[in-house]
């Protein structure tokens, strides 16, 4: 029984690799990945070998059958195997799509170009020894650019894995290059202050001169959401007349809309700017350039004219929030997640608690305001929710 196109379109990616065979040989490879492609096993020196026509659908069933007879009546040719480039190439295709950031996918790209390509790239992916990988990924680690070198290392076992899925190779040795560089420098958390001076800080935001920074780092500090989260507010994502804020899931790491609850406080920030902002769509509307967004490191320049240099950064607030939501509200560990939009690792419970616990959360985000402005006046604070 031969292969049919509309039976090739068909063929989905299992947990294991699989195969459909054709006539006299020919047979589709569907890799895990959902990549397809052609090949073919013979025996050369009383080994058997296999030999791959190329991906599907760029070779059609037509072309793939055209080139396997052409291999039978000359079953004594080597089929050349592509160059380096060519497969991180067509690597790239497959990849860069996923990658939502258009500023990583140009990274990604550019790493490849100006690192493997040179040395690597006119090479046949078959005839690269693991010891000429060693060497770009060691001369891209020169200067103490370590987390280039781990990018390099990373992207270039990619490439070998993606041509091992589509049958290039039958095995390489690009895996673990991360090995032979110098490891990573761990990252330190981001600086936060303790509770006991949160108050502190919102009377220095309170006196800050620029008044949309000044109010961007109050409503920050009231939904302790992601500053690039943040800097892209519309008004036209505020719901439930102002009430609800909807982060589309363009902006959240995740890749999942967020529901922030706007407590009172929050809602009286943006009633102030949205006197200011006119008829723009941006909530943080730049004054420097009207129409963009906030700069990213507008609240960070600012915390660092506050005297929080090292001390706090507009991250922080996130850190700030759940340490007090966690060790004095009373509030569900699960709630507090939820609203911080941190990922959950169990699929099942994370479908489930995106539904969940918003009227839990519009009185987490009642409670977390009440206590930053207690803070700032010095007083004790709201009661447990418990209580």
């Amino acid at each position: 029984m031969t292969l049919t196109v509309k039976a090739v379109d068909a063929a989905k990616p299992r947990e294991k690799a699989y195969k459909l065979t054709d006539a006299h040989g020919l047979y589709l490879f569907v890799s895990p990945t959902g990549a397809k492609s052609w090949r073919a096993n013979y025996t050369a020196g009383g080994k058997q070998k296999t030999k791959t026509y190329g991906l599907y659908p760029p070779v059609s069933l037509a072309d793939a059958r055209k080139a396997h007879a052409a291999a039978r009546e000359a079953p004594q040719a080597e089929v050349a195997a592509p160059t380096f480039e060519t497969v991180a190439r067509d690597w790239l295709k497959a990849k860069l799509p996923t990658l939502s950031n258009g500023k990583h996918q140009i990274q990604v790209e550019n790493t490849l170009e100006r690192y493997a390509f040179p040395l690597l790239g006119s090479r046949p992916i078959n005839a690269i020894p693991r010891s000429e990988l060693v060497t770009v990924v060691r001369a891209a680690q020169a200067g103490g650019k370590i987390e280039t070198g781990h990018r390099v290392a990373s992207r270039i076992s990619a490439v070998f894995d993606f041509a091992q899925d589509t049958g290039l190779l039958q095995q390489h040795g690009a895996a673990g290059l991360t090995r032979v560089l110098i490891a990573r420098k761990t990252k330190k958390p981001m600086a936060s202050i303790p509770a006991e001076e949160a108050g502190e800080l919102m009377r220095a935001i309170d006196g800050y001169e620029d008044s949309v920074t000044r109010l961007g780092l109050q409503l920050l500090a009231h939904t302790f959401v992601r500053v690039g989260e943040l800097r892209g507010m519309l008004w036209g994502e505020l719901k439930e007349k102002g009430a609800v804020w909807v982060v589309p899931e363009a902006r959240m790491k995740m890749r999942i809309p967020h529901v922030v609850p706007l407590s009172r406080q929050a809602q009286a920030i943006l009633a102030t700017l949205r006197k200011m902002s006119g008829d723009g769509s941006l909530v943080l509307d730049s004054p420097i350039r009207p129409g963009h967004p906030l700069s990213e490191n507008t609240f960070l320049f600012a915390l660092y004219r506050l005297g929080y240099r090292g001390r706090m950064t507009a991250h922080g607030f996130r850190a700030l929030a759940s340490t007090v939501l966690n060790e004095r509200s009373g509030f569900a560990h699960d709630v507090i997640e939820r609203q911080l939009a941190h990922k959950e690792t169990d699929a099942v419970r994370a479908a489930y608690n995106r539904a969940e616990y918003l009227t839990q959360r519009r009185e987490l985000m009642q409670w977390w305001s009440d206590w930053l402005e207690a803070a700032q006046r010095n007083d004790e604070g709201p009661k447990r929710a418990s209580e």
